[in-house]
């Protein structure tokens, strides 16, 4: 037994060197493969991207993964696609848009970075099969609907009231105000009247709530487990890391899934959720919709969980998407002011008895408001909330995009930063022109077919009405009540991204009332 024993012991001495052997052998050919073999090899990009996603996970924790890329593009003229990761290519060309993401492409189906976005259950932005995201869709369409809309009005009118109230305060007392602040406040309250039947009270109180710093922090905790190879397993894996920043945006991604069990368990229990709106009619909001909606095929409902992760979706793709929007149109506005004097007669001409905004604005007369519409487009075109790719996989046959073949199961993706600054789509891209969007100069339809600020083909952002309503009403009361101007007239705002691409410093606007001259 002893001799046995001994023998055992000297084959583990000699195994241990053969596999760390075996290890590295297959690391550097792996390594070599992939630097010079693959079929992505000759495509432009970082050697180090070839190999590994360690650039890009650093581009991510500095806040310019969206930045990183454009950057890569410049760096290589001409290239229609960068390698940014030993599987990952982005490309910025308009051929490549359609190709990605246009209806029928069956073959690019979401890649496994979105596995890291599933929490409690799949929800209509994490659901990789397109089987199961037309079904959600049709389940919860008509939370969207035109009627829909009409019946949420209510809320956000009375949700505005309350910003405006407190902007009143600042422009009383001549003080400057940080608005990007309370538009994030404005819209976490908004968005949470409408995803679970209750305000966070953050305007009232003048603060964040703690939900929106979650929100921000799991993000970031899930867009760093989609950069690993693991697919499904990839937040498992990536939460057994010992390193300290990691640990903390992991407790951080358990807390905001416990908080938003919390707040939608408060919802299901609140026996006043049913409190009649200020129109006199029952509270209908989009919960609700999501509530009773019914799977065509099963008749089935969303479970809890479900419900959960679909809330989760709502409060990140709502409140954060909206105020960073009304921000960027703030900023350019006063940076433009003939393009503001220019909305804000458009908006004295189509409301006649509401010219000093004393009252909120009708979202159906809004549509008219062209503009404003266009503005709107433009800082989206030039800040998408999301500038990086959203992430496909070629089909396994492989597939030739914008004149390269991409051989099967690579993420290739249009980062919307990117082509939202293409100069053979956009004229003079970096030029923020609201006008271009009336078809007077360019290629309009080229110029639509590049715009990514919501998405692009089915997979386009289902809550679009929703936020350009109350961003449209938000944004028409604001330069009707006030003269709005920077406080620096001289700033230049940039970009720091945390999953949405938010302004890179704090800044304040001065607020003066406007009255009849």
């Amino acid at each position: 037994m002893a001799a046995m024993e001994s023998l055992a012991r000297g084959q583990a001495v000699y195994l241990i060197p053969l596999v760390l052997l075996a290890a590295v052998a297959y690391t550097l050919c792996l390594t070599t493969y992939r630097l010079f073999f693959s079929p992505l090899a000759k495509l432009p990009g970082p050697w180090l991207a070839k190999i590994s996603s360690i650039p890009e996970a650093n581009a991510l924790k500095q806040a310019r993964r969206a930045a990183w890329v454009t950057e890569l593009f410049q760096q290589y003229p001409g290239a229609v696609a960068v390698r940014t990761g030993p599987s990952s290519v982005s490309f910025n060309d308009p051929e490549a848009v359609k190709a990605i993401y246009g209806h029928g492409n069956d073959g690019f189906g979401k890649s496994s970075w979105y596995d890291a976005f599933s929490t409690t259950g799949e929800s209509l932005f994490s659901t990789r099969s397109k089987k199961r995201h037309a079904t959600k869709r049709r389940m919860v369409a008509h939370a969207f609907s035109a009627q829909s809309l009409t019946s949420f009005e209510p809320y956000v009118d009375a949700t505005l009231n309350k910003l405006i109230q407190r902007l009143d305060g600042f422009a009383a007392r001549g003080e400057p105000v940080d608005i990007y602040f309370w538009f994030e406040l404005f819209t976490m309250d908004l968005m949470g009247e409408l995803a679970l039947g209750d305000n966070f009270g953050v305007l009232e109180a003048g603060q964040p709530a703690r939900y929106s710093k979650l929100v921000e922090l799991s993000q970031r905790f899930a867009n760093m487990s989609g950069l690993l190879p693991f697919g499904k397993r990839n937040v498992q894996m990536l939460s057994w890391v010992p390193i300290p920043y990691v640990q903390s945006l992991y407790k951080s991604r358990l807390e905001y899934l416990d908080y938003a069990r919390v707040a939608l368990e408060r919802r299901f229990k609140d026996e006043n959720r049913e409190k009649a709106v200020p129109s006199g009619k029952s509270r209908t909001d989009i919960m609700q919709r999501f509530v009773e909606s019914v799977d065509p095929e099963t008749g089935a409902k969303m479970g809890f969980d479900e419900l959960r992760a679909e809330t989760s979706s709502l409060m990140v793709a709502g409140a954060s998407t909206g105020s960073v929007t009304m921000n960027w149109m703030t900023y350019y506005l006063c940076k433009n002011p003939s393009v503001k004097k220019s909305v804000i007669k458009q908006l004295e001409d189509m409301f006649p008895d509401n010219t000093y905004g004393d009252q909120s604005v009708s979202y159906t007369r809004l549509q008219h408001l062209s503009l404003l519409e266009y503005t709107e487009l433009e800082v989206l075109r030039l800040h998408p909330p999301i500038g990086y790719a959203m992430p496909r996989d070629t089909p396994p046959q492989g597939a030739v995009i914008a004149g390269v073949f991409i051989p099967g199961g690579v993420a290739v993706g249009v980062p919307a930063a990117s082509i939202g600054r293409n100069a053979s789509v956009y004229a003079d891209p970096d030029r923020f022109t609201p006008e271009r969007w009336s078809g007077g100069s360019g290629d309009l339809a080229k110029m639509k077919n590049c715009f990514l600020g919501f998405g692009y083909g089915s997979r386009q952002c289902i809550g679009r009405g929703v936020a350009t309503q109350f961003v449209m009403k938000t944004m028409a009361q604001v330069l009707l009540r006030y003269d709005v101007e920077l406080e620096d007239p001289g700033l230049v705002l940039g970009t720091k991204e945390f999953t949405i691409q938010k302004p890179d410093q704090t800044y304040r606007v001065v607020l003066k009332r406007r009255v009849s001259e």
